[in-house]
Order: structure tokens, then sequence, then C-alpha cells
């Protein structure tokens, strides 16, 4: 009886002393959280017992805290991403609109003729049109930003489409007096796409490559299984360095030479995102004066 009682009184001098640390345990886990809730820190959670039980418990903390962390760093990205969108837009928006200011002063005043008159409104119209632009770009920006956005893909002969396109630039090509050079497939070239993208897409690249550059080339072919897109114009500046594994983000302007208060900074950045909802690659180059965008589906 006596043996009993000792081993009884043993058993629960160490479930005591057991419990008692497992409650320090306990609280050395709250006053980790409780500093990691009020500091930034990329402090671990440790456990001193070596339990099932209390290691489970302190893993799950830990990525609970990591995925905490992360999503904090993503909101953080993502607000100074919004706020850099903001000054770039704010920046790109006020330059046509005092420009409108001006001219419609100008065209308020009584003592200028008729033809003065067309000539500032042909500018308004121009400032209006260039402010449309950005606003539907910044609009389809948007919507490719939201992970549940999608586009319908079906069977696109783009031979017919990229020559469409190109027709419907013949004006301004012609006003800058220059000859494209085309390279189009006699027979259709069939890709899974979505014609609204996709011409997109072009229109994109014809019209920076228009703007910037010069001596435009435009063609496309297969290589084999593989259907290539390709659009080139030669650099007006080409001792200025291009970064080309940043010319697909938003905003991005290497020089003046790629510059240009007529766009948003952010058509690129369209033309990669339509792109790879088609299930393409697009990338871009930059040698022997020549800037080149490729897709390739």
């Amino acid at each position: 009886m006596v043996i009993v009682t000792i081993v009884f009184g043993i058993l629960l001098i160490i479930s005591l002393v057991y419990h008692v640390i497992y409650r320090r345990q306990v609280e050395r886990l709250g006053r980790q959280i409780a500093f990691l809730n009020e500091n930034k820190s990329e402090m671990k959670i440790t456990t001193d017992i070596g339990t099932v039980e209390l290691k489970e418990l302190g893993k799950q903390i830990q990525k609970l805290n990591d995925r905490l962390q992360n999503t904090e760093k993503t909101y953080a990205k993502q607000d100074a991403a919004l706020r850099e969108t903001i000054t770039n837009l704010s920046h790109d928006i006020r330059t046509p609109l005092t420009s409108l200011d001006g001219y419609f002063q100008l065209l308020a005043a009584t003592n200028i003729d008729q033809e003065k008159k067309e000539y500032y409104l042909k500018i308004i119209k121009n400032r209006i049109e260039s402010l449309n632009d950005m606003l539907n770009e910044l609009f389809t920006y948007a919507k490719l930003q939201d992970v549940n956005y999608e586009i319908e893909l079906t069977e696109l002969d783009i031979t017919t489409l990229t020559a469409d396109i190109l027709v419907s630039f013949y004006d301004v090509i012609a006003e800058k007096g220059e000859e494209p050079e085309v390279s189009l497939p006699e027979e259709p070239v069939l890709v899974m796409g979505n014609r609204e993208a996709y011409s997109r897409v072009v229109q994109n690249i014809i019209k920076n490559a228009i703007v910037h550059g010069k001596s435009l080339k435009v063609s496309l072919r297969r290589e084999g299984s593989d259907v290539i897109f390709e659009c080139s114009d030669e650099l007006l500046n080409p001792e200025t360095a291009i970064d080309t594994s940043k010319i697909f983000d938003r905003f991005y302007k290497a020089d003046k030479a790629r510059t240009n208060a007529k766009g948003s900074g952010l058509g690129l950045a369209i033309t990669k995102e339509l792109v790879e909802r088609m299930g393409g690659t697009i990338n871009a180059e930059c040698a022997n004066g020549m800037f080149t965008i490729r897709v390739i589906f």
C-alpha cells in the first residue's frame, strides 16, 4: 500500500510538473504570436517541448504567420503599383487636358479666322481621341488583372485577320511617306484564339512601331508547330539602350525615342496579357538598330 501511495505521488508530481511546463510552453507560444502581431519580424515559432501535438501546433502557427506575411507583402506591392499607376496616369492625362484648355481658349477668341478655327478644332479632336484611348487602355488593363477574367477561344484564320488590320493602318503609314515590308502566307493560318484579343494585340504592336520607329516590317509564318507573328521597326535613336526584359512592363519608357504623350504606357503590357490569355508567348529583341516584337502561338 505504501509503495502504491509513493508511486501515485510520484506520478502526480510528474503530472503537475508536466502541466506547468505545458502551460509555460503555451504561454511562450502566446508571447511569440503577440510579438509577431506587434512587429514586422521574420522570427520563427519555436517549441521547447517535443510532443507531437505542440510541434504540430507550432508548425501550423508558423504556416499561418508565413501566409499572413506573404499576403502583407503582396498587398504592399499592389499598393505601390496602384500609386505608381495613378501617378503615371495623372501625368499622362494632365498633358492633353492642359493642351485642350489652351486650345479652347484660343478657339473662344473672337479675332481668329476660319482656317485657324479648323486647325484648333482638329488638334482638340486629336487630344480628345488620345484621352479616350488612354481610358480604354486603363479599363482593359484593369479587366486583365482579374484572375477570373477569361476570354473565349475559337479557331481563327489569322492570315486574313492580320491583313485586314494592316489595311486599317494604311492612311497612317501613308502619311509618314513609308512603304511597309509585309510578308503574309497565301494560305489560311489557323490558331486557337480570340478575334477581338488578337486584333488588339496586332494593333498595339503595329501602332507602337509606327509611332516610335520607321521602316515597318511585318511577317506571319509557320515554323514547325509554331505560328509566329513578327513586327520590326528601325530605331529612331539606335544608340539608346532599350531593356527588352522590361518592354512589356506597364509605363516602361526607355528614352525619347520610345516615349510619346499619345499613349498611356499600358499598350504593350495589355498586349502581353492578351497573348498569354490565348496560350501564346511574346518577346522583344533589339539588334542592329532594329526593334522587334515576336508573338508565338
